[in-house]
């Protein structure tokens, strides 16, 4: 789990510098790009988020049989797949967390373009609103 967290770590930090250079004009996403980005990005999500309540039944308690030890086992399993500490549905949801943050950054591209749009719209509307009068 090292290294996965470590991985996880620097994916959170390239994103986050990556919307730091969007906020300063550093880089240029055509809104288009953005747009498909940020739909294969919610596509994804969807996607993770459908696993996650998978993982709620990656094990069956009651299939490890009445033994003690068996039981044992079979939560340490369920504390695998679905616990709140290095669980599968915890790994699942830091990747969420990454690819969340990434929209972020592609969603700057075209919401900020579609309010600043109805925003000229709105003043366009009220310039020629004062020119009939």
């Amino acid at each position: 789990m090292g290294s996965d967290s470590g991985q996880l770590y620097e994916s959170m930090q390239y994103w986050r510098e990556m919307s730091a250079q969007a906020e300063a004009g550093l880089l240029e996403i055509p809104e288009s790009v953005a747009a498909q980005c940020d739909a294969a990005c919610a596509d994804y999500i969807a996607h993770l988020e459908g696993m996650v309540q998978k993982t709620e039944f990656l094990v069956d308690l009651d299939a490890f049989g009445t033994l003690p030890s068996a039981q044992q086992l079979g939560r340490k399993f369920k504390r695998l797949a679905d616990g709140e500490e290095r669980s599968a549905a915890v790994v699942i949801r830091q990747h969420i967390e990454v690819i969340e943050l990434m929209r972020s950054v592609f969603r700057r591209y075209f919401v900020e373009t579609e309010a600043v749009d109805r925003s000229v719209g709105a003043r366009i509307g009220d310039i020629g609103a004062g020119v009939g009068e």
